[in-house]
């Protein structure tokens, strides 16, 4: 399997400042528009029932991994979903997907029927990779703005009303209840490893700076807090 690294750089913006970026962005010389219709993401985190990969990802090792189940728009709707591993070293990482769908309509429901079920649905190599990490820790639901730039070398993306939704200790899902992760917009710029300069150029202008964010390891801080 040819993989494809990209950077992936992140910055919060706190919302006082939002203004400021959003006109810095819209006015750049990379000519940045629109390149997606604004749509909701949703995210579901596993791990093991250790927190695993919340510690490796708390501690800043190089080398690490967080797996989730991705699908968009309704909330209580993933019928279309998304099975990713997501990679990262050395400052850069990978994505390995593959197609599957959470069957929120069971009745009763349990997590571990659910999960199972995706499990079974996977190729060979899709099963060996997700491994034991299947333990719901979190949901995660924000609204999402998609750019790119006019070279079509950088993308872009900004993340409002950021919220999670804790799977933890109940085998039934919580779709109701979620815990807001502060007043601040994120902002993603993400290009392929190629374009690192182009990327580098970038953030030399950008009115702040980037900074270590996960809404995973940020989730389970919130829901750890409240």
């Amino acid at each position: 399997m040819s993989l494809s690294y990209r950077f992936e750089v992140k910055i919060p913006i706190p919302l006082n400042r939002y203004e400021t970026v959003k006109v810095w962005l819209n006015n750049h010389g990379l000519l940045f528009k629109t390149h997606h219709p604004q749509r909701w993401v949703n995210s579901l985190y596993l791990d093991l029932q250790n927190l695993a990969s919340f510690e490796e990802n708390l501690s800043g090792i190089s080398q690490r991994k967080k797996i989730r189940i991705r699908w968009y728009h309704q909330l209580d709707n993933a019928e279309k979903a998304i099975l990713e591993f997501k990679h990262r070293q050395a400052g850069k990482g990978y994505k390995i997907s593959y197609e599957t769908k959470l069957d929120f309509s069971q009745l009763p429901f349990h997590w571990s029927k659910v999960l199972k079920q995706c499990y079974l649905d996977l190729p060979d190599q899709g099963k060996i990779k997700w491994g034991n990490e299947q333990y719901p820790v979190l949901i995660c639901r924000y609204l999402r703005d998609y750019y790119l730039s006019g070279c079509k070398r950088i993308r872009a993306t900004l993340d409002k009303q950021i919220e999670v939704f804790d799977q933890r200790f109940n085998s039934r899902i919580n779709l109701k209840r979620s815990v807001p992760l502060g007043d601040y917009v994120l902002l993603e710029l993400k290009c392929d490893e190629q374009y690192e300069q182009e990327l580098a150029a970038l953030l030399a202008t950008c009115p702040l700076r980037p900074s270590r964010h996960s809404k995973y390891v940020n989730g389970v801080r919130q829901l750890i807090w409240t």
